[in-house]
């Protein structure tokens, strides 16, 4: 069954109190009147805009890579990788598990799949996607000397990968996977003979919609149609990817009506278009969670103390960062991962209140009466406001004695510096983290201990989530989560703040089904 996404086109109705707030860095909005509902909408009986023969989207962080065997943020490569490559599975924009390269499959024990394979995929130079094309990629993500980072995930629990006839591909497990259909989505499949010849990181061949002409990782990337593709025709023939990695570029961009869609635009940044004829915005709710997760593993670090985790959670007010920046458009989370409309919540478990007074015991007891002194690393154009909201952490710890210095990292340098060493990384970053589907137990994986770009020590939540994670039964998954969310939440290894805001500005000369995951894929955006 589909579920509805929480997000719809529409007129956003401005709010002067949210940006009076936000220019006061958020102060004293605790006992101000409530800003008017952000879901409330306006009808435009203006003529659609004319829309080029050049889709124009814009994303907001540079490219790192289009290495399909890299992953990639949905912002940023994500978006452009997506519109070239195609993998076994996708996530529809209701985040429900679909087909693609496989049309169907089959849990055949709890340690075997069988997948049935399209015969009719192609690469855009004409060579045929086969089954046997589909075991190579699997093969080479499963080898842990591979420099493919979306492998790690896949060799906790897939041994091997084999095809026994052209249109069958079976994944031998070893350990069981409920959701091995949705870990797949972003396996993105790629020409044997054009990988080992060229390089992937600045070159591509796909079998998606389109292909790249040409790259330029700082600034974006020109696509067209991929003419042997197998789907339907996409309604653009070229495609302009512009990255403006600064919130002030991309209202530029909006203003001169040089974007058909644009998204992570600020709140109050949309409020000004609330008159358009040009363009509609979307204000509402993703799927993952904004967080700052926490560097435990440093030499000496106070955030090893539980107490001083705990206290970083008291002494934030995420409702005040809500109202003023968000237009309520989100609640805080609920102490947790998983949080509704996208995930089941744990009950019984709740988001750590705003307290400043235990907050300050807890620093006390922790043998820190004088304070402490933190880094929040903060990438650069990559979230809605994250840099306003940082502005509003650091005042509200500067009451309980924490001196927060922020940095601000271009995002290719950020996401660098995360994967490196713990030791030369931040005391806390300001990170999205979370699943992409329904009904799936991968959104734990950036909060183990392994995770690439995770510095936390949790021994009990990670036995926890391997737990769960093969569990199958229903049942008992169900309580293996709630004992995992409940440990997390004590053991404070993460400050919770708010599911991640949707926006975006939307030419209404176009057609398109908003994905919460801000995955902006070419393929999906129609003509009016």
């Amino acid at each position: 069954m589909s579920t509805p996404s929480p997000l719809r086109r529409r007129r956003l109705v401005p709010t002067l109190l949210a940006a009076v707030l936000a220019l006061s860095a958020l102060a004293a909005c605790s006992d101000a009147a409530a800003p008017a509902d952000p879901a409330a909408s306006q009808s435009s009986d203006a003529p659609l805009p004319e829309v080029g023969d050049t889709l124009r989207l814009v994303l907001s962080r540079q490219l790192t890579s289009v290495n399909p065997h890299k992953g990639g943020s949905p912002d940023s490569q994500g978006a452009v990788v997506g519109s070239v490559y195609e993998a076994l599975t996708s996530v529809s924009p209701s985040t429900e598990v679909v087909p693609s390269l496989a049309t169907s499959w089959e849990q055949l024990s709890d340690l075997e799949w069988s997948f049935t394979i399209r015969t009719d995929a192609v690469f855009s130079d004409g060579t045929p996607l086969t089954a046997d094309t589909i075991v190579w990629n699997f093969q080479q993500l499963l080898d842990p000397a591979y420099k493919g980072t979306t492998g790690a995930p896949l060799r906790k629990f897939v041994g091997s990968v084999t095809s026994p006839d052209p249109t069958t591909v079976l994944f031998h497990l070893t350990a069981p996977a409920l959701d091995l259909p949705g870990r797949l989505w972003s396996s993105w499949i790629i020409d044997p003979t054009f990988a080992q010849g060229h390089n992937i990181d600045t070159e591509s061949l796909g079998s998606g919609p389109y292909k790249i002409d040409s790259l330029d990782l700082e600034n974006g990337a020109e696509l067209s149609l991929n003419p042997y593709y197998a789907g339907p025709k996409p309604a653009f023939e070229t495609v302009r990817y512009t990255v403006l990695a600064s919130e002030a570029q991309r209202v530029a961009a909006l203003q001169a009506e040089e974007a058909d869609i644009a998204l992570n635009v600020e709140p109050l940044s949309l409020d000004q278009f609330e008159d358009s004829d040009t363009y509609d915005t979307i204000l509402g709710v993703g799927p993952q969670p904004l967080v700052l997760a926490i560097n435990e593993e440093k030499a000496g670090t106070p955030l090893a103390d539980v107490r001083v985790r705990q206290a970083l959670n008291y002494a934030t007010d995420k409702k005040t960062i809500i109202t003023g920046l968000f237009h309520d458009a989100v609640e805080p989370l609920p102490g947790q991962v998983t949080f509704e409309p996208y995930q089941t919540e744990v009950e019984d478990v709740e988001a750590y209140p705003y307290d400043p007074k235990k907050a300050k015991q807890l620093l006390v007891d922790a043998g820190y009466a004088d304070g402490i002194t933190l880094e929040v690393d903060v990438p650069s154009g990559t979230y809605v406001s994250a840099d306003l909201a940082s502005q509003a952490i650091k005042a509200q710890w500067a009451e309980v004695g924490v001196e927060l210095t922020i940095t601000q990292t271009p995002f290719p340098a950020w996401l660098e510096r995360q994967y490196g060493d713990s030791q030369a990384g931040a005391d806390l970053v300001y990170i999205m983290w979370g699943g992409q589907y329904r009904d799936g137990f991968a959104l734990f994986d950036p909060f183990t201990s392994d995770h690439i770009q995770s510095d936390v020590v949790a021994p009990e939540f990670d036995a926890l989530v391997r737990q769960l994670q093969a569990a199958t039964d229903k049942d008992v998954q169900a309580d293996l989560v709630a004992q995992a969310v409940e440990s997390y939440r004590e053991d404070a290894h993460t400050v919770f703040l708010y599911p991640s805001p949707f926006t975006a500005a939307i030419s209404r000369g176009v057609t398109w089904e908003p994905r919460p995951s801000r995955y902006l894929y070419a393929q999906e955006v129609g003509r009016a």
